[in-house]
């Protein structure tokens, strides 16, 4: 049976899902391939005991595109979102302190020494980079804020964004604007408020202020979004559906086995919406050099290990997002989401729930340990940071081997190769965490600019 469509997207990922709703809403024929059970990929929330658990990432920042998609699928009534002013901490010489988010707060606050914060001051008289090629994170902030600023606070948010070492990680790919600042101005300062600057000029106002989006959820947690995104798609997307067979000939054309039997559809467009090994392996035999520059990038694995807490047990006041754990500070966790403190309906009343995640770049072999040893691991760093006492109630744990993609030196080049590639290939397109940006946002970006390339193809 052959079936003919405008469009195919593989992989019911977040990114698949928004590639594949938009073209349907753009009224073109598309039918969206999931080789798993359900839609989502790694978005999934769980109900356990009451609990409401993330099972993958465990909140989002709101984007223009995405608060405006939020609203399309009829989601803006669930959407919850935490106090933007609620502080966030890191871990540090045996105490939480709150990241600076202001200049008087930079002053005051104890996570820098004096040193440190005149070494921040000096930032836009440090002679920008001329070497050519790309630099490292830590070299990149080393450089221009100082080793403190590194080791205190920019460490530990690359272990939260990322799990990874920003010894090893591109800036010009995993922080691209951050690097444009020192190449625009010169300097982070002068390069904010020429960006400002050309902003106001071009009249970029932006429909809505992005401040009180600062970390959102809905109210059944985050797997609202895949499934209502599967809900409006119907028809259109098909799960279980393992492909057997890629080709193309002026039109791609696809085979896959569904429920016993084999189909083939053929389409003028094609999104590959996977993980990167598993976009290799499709494409090996239909985009070789392709393949061959997805292939190498690497993943880190993530063990998330929710534990639970009478609110009794707490030392502290949960008043924040969390906290992250710059490495050598005596922590295994790479930091806590305190999920019932953040959001509604995380916990039963009287309880606290705290998501803690373990492995990444600096610990890969932590992801092989058994439950009951993360559990104690989390347990004894969350009685050193918050001062809990007694047994926590242990919800269960979820490993990701292949958790978070990294960007080390070479992958803004390495995906300007592949957009090149992918720019003899008509009608081929690659969308996922693994090229531009990890986050929500970033992938749902990246999904809706694909869709508008091929709903504009005939």
């Amino acid at each position: 049976m052959k079936t003919d469509f405008h469009t195919l997207v593989i992989g019911a990922g977040i990114a698949g899902l928004v590639a594949a709703y938009r073209l349907h809403r753009a009224g073109r024929a598309v039918l969206l391939i999931e080789s798993g059970d359900r839609a989502g990929g790694i978005i999934r929330s769980q109900d356990a005991e009451g609990f409401l658990l993330e099972r993958g990432p465990n909140s989002f920042r709101g984007t223009h595109e995405l608060l405006d998609l939020i609203d399309e699928v009829g989601l803006a009534g669930d959407l919850v979102a935490a106090d933007p002013r609620a502080p966030a901490y890191v871990y540090a010489g045996g105490a939480l302190h709150a990241v600076p988010m202001s200049p008087p707060a930079l002053i005051k606050t104890r996570l820098l020494s004096t040193a440190g914060k005149l070494r921040l001051l000096r930032e836009p008289f440090v002679r920008p980079r001329r070497e050519p090629g790309e630099e490292s994170v830590a070299s990149f902030v080393r450089r221009r804020l100082g080793p403190e600023v590194l080791e205190r606070l920019v460490a530990p948010f690359v272990s939260g964004i990322y799990a990874g070492d920003p010894g090893q990680l591109s800036v010009q790919a995993s922080f691209a604007r951050l690097a444009a600042l020192e190449v625009e101005g010169g300097s982070l300062l002068r390069g904010a408020w020429r960006a400002a600057r050309r902003a106001r000029a071009a009249g970029q106002t932006p429909a809505r202020s992005l401040r009180p989006y600062r970390l959102c959820s809905f109210r059944g947690g985050l797997e609202q979004l895949p499934r209502a995104l599967a809900a409006a798609l119907g028809p259109s997307l098909l799960t279980g559906a393992r492909v057997t067979r890629l080709s193309a000939d002026g039109h791609f054309a696809l085979t896959i086995l569904h429920q016993g039997a084999e189909h083939t559809h053929s389409a003028a467009n094609l999104i590959v919406a996977t993980p990167a090994a598993a976009a290799a392996a499709l494409l090996r035999g239909l985009a070789p050099e392709v393949a061959d520059l997805v292939a190498p990038i690497p993943y880190v694995g993530l063990a998330s290990v929710p534990l639970a807490y009478r609110v009794g047990q707490v030392a502290r006041r949960l008043d924040g997002f969390g906290f992250l754990a710059p490495r050598g500070e005596g922590l295994r966790a790479l930091g806590s989401v305190w999920n019932s403190s953040l959001f509604p309906g995380r916990a039963p009343d009287g309880w606290a729930l705290l998501t803690s995640f373990v492995g990444g770049a600096t610990d890969p072999e932590a992801v092989a340990l058994g439950d009951e040893e993360l559990a104690r691991i989390v347990h004894s760093d969350l009685r050193r940071a918050l001062g809990v006492e007694g047994e926590p109630r242990r919800l269960p744990v979820t490993r990701w081997e292949r958790a978070i993609p990294q960007y080390p030196l070479g992958h803004a080049a390495r995906v300007a190769q592949i957009e090149a590639a992918l720019g003899s290939r008509s009608g081929l397109h690659l969308v996922g965490n693994y090229l531009r940006g990890v986050s929500l946002g970033d992938c749902v970006l990246q999904a809706a600019r694909a869709a508008e390339k091929c709903a504009a193809s005939s």
